[in-house]
């Protein structure tokens, strides 16, 4: 069982460590993500237009070439005082629905120009057009980009610093004019193409996304465990709940096979084996303490009843005499059958004057006793040795003692009691 807990925990530990190797590969694969490109012109709503200082009395003009091409002519003579002005002005009011153009990072734009000015402008300006006010337009966030002619035929990429957003509900102003002063001639400019460029995830969308995924996949693992420990150890539980109550039954099972190698069948009384066990615990060094009686009990005549009434009467005259015996004695006696008609019967703290007494009352109680063979009253008596131990007396020797003392009162005619002199050997 703790094996498998801790094979169980081992399983938990490497999940949770992969979660996290694969949560921080997540993170730093956000770096590795293509990103996404979004060609907003030519292709988005828009609307535009050239402006130029002639329109209000100056000295430069412009043209379309090819309007949805944004190709244009912007014509100037010599310079004047005034500032001149000069270019394109494209207005995106309307972005694809269902698309967030906020993480872009930067815009590519491509624009072909065949002139002899030195520099060219772009300029990007995003509005809010809820925040207009009247015919005012209030200009949220700009940038300008002041280039080389000799570089505006080349890839321009622009990062997002201080521009803005693209959003749905904004409007956005892209413009390329000339820088002053203007040189004068004829200048051709084309915008070929504008690409927003960003990450196809906002970096906290993906952050949050790998957390929470790294914590559900966390939580799943846990809960996992947990159930699967849970689930252990109600088999485990039950498994022992069957153990303990196999184990109980092979205790009652042992007890009661104890029980019968120190009982005798027959008659219930302990038989020597039983009775040796217990003296091993009362006596370990085998010495009786003073007044400490024994009893030999032995049915007189026993082999006529075996032999007048059949070994089923002897049976019966055995279980009748145990059962008498057995109810003169007090709980702390023990009480044996010693083989065939012999009975024994162990008192503690019993002087000679109450081992007489008990013996006494077992014969007349067996003597009295009206004992039925199939009809049949079968006469019964006992004779009884008694043997009271000396201090330190060994029950070896106690037993030769109380055997002797029976023995004298087979002699004296049955049917008494014999109590053992002290002085016998």
């Amino acid at each position: 069982m703790q094996k498998t807990s801790k094979s169980s925990l081992i399983l938990l530990y490497r999940a949770l460590f992969l979660s996290t190797v694969l949560a921080l590969v997540a993170i730093l694969t956000y770096f590795a993500l293509p990103d996404r490109k979004v060609r907003i012109l030519p292709g988005f709503g828009h609307e535009s237009h050239l402006f130029f200082d002639g329109e209000k009395g100056g000295l430069t003009t412009a043209n379309w070439v090819n309007q949805p091409a944004f190709h244009f002519t912007c014509t100037a003579t010599t310079p004047v005082t005034e500032t001149p002005y000069c270019g394109l002005s494209i207005n995106f009011h309307k972005f694809e629905n269902g698309i967030d153009y906020s993480n872009f990072q930067h815009i590519e734009l491509k624009i072909r120009y065949h002139g002899n000015n030195h520099r060219l402008r772009l300029k990007l300006h995003n509005f809010k057009p809820a925040h207009t006010n009247g015919d005012t337009q209030e200009t949220l966030q700009g940038l300008e980009v002041s280039i080389l002619a000799s570089d505006a035929n080349k890839l321009l990429v622009i990062d997002n610093r201080g521009w803005g957003n693209f959003s749905q509900g904004s409007t956005v102003d892209i413009g390329i004019d000339l820088v002053p002063p203007i040189a004068p001639g004829t200048h051709e400019l084309q915008l070929e193409y504008v690409e927003i460029h960003g990450k196809r995830f906002k970096a906290e969308s993906w952050y949050l996304g790998v957390a929470l995924l790294w914590l559900l996949s966390n939580l799943f693992f846990i809960t996992r465990h947990l159930m699967q420990q849970e689930k252990r150890i109600r088999n485990d539980s039950q498994r022992l709940s069957t153990l303990a109550l196999y184990s109980n039954d092979l205790q009652q099972e042992s007890q009661h096979y104890k029980l019968l190698s120190n009982t005798d069948p027959l008659t219930g009384a302990l038989n020597r084996n039983g009775f040796a066990t217990d003296m091993g615990q009362r006596s370990p060094a085998g010495k009786m303490e003073s007044n400490t009686t024994l009893m030999i009990i032995d049915i007189d005549h026993f082999k006529r009843i075996n032999d007048s009434y059949g070994h089923d009467a002897g049976d019966v005259v055995l279980r009748e005499t145990a059962k008498i015996i057995h109810n003169n004695t007090r709980a702390a006696d023990r009480f044996v059958r010693w083989g065939g008609e012999e009975f024994v019967l162990y008192c503690e703290n019993t002087n000679p004057q109450q081992a007489l007494l008990i013996a006494e009352k077992i014969r007349l109680s067996i003597e009295s006793a009206n004992i039925l063979y199939n009809s049949a009253a079968i006469p019964m008596t006992v004779s009884v040795g008694i043997g009271v131990a000396l201090a330190s007396e060994d029950f070896d020797h106690l037993f030769k003692r109380t055997d002797q003392a029976l023995y004298k009162a087979k002699n004296m005619g049955r049917n008494c009691i014999v109590l053992s002199d002290t002085n016998d050997k």
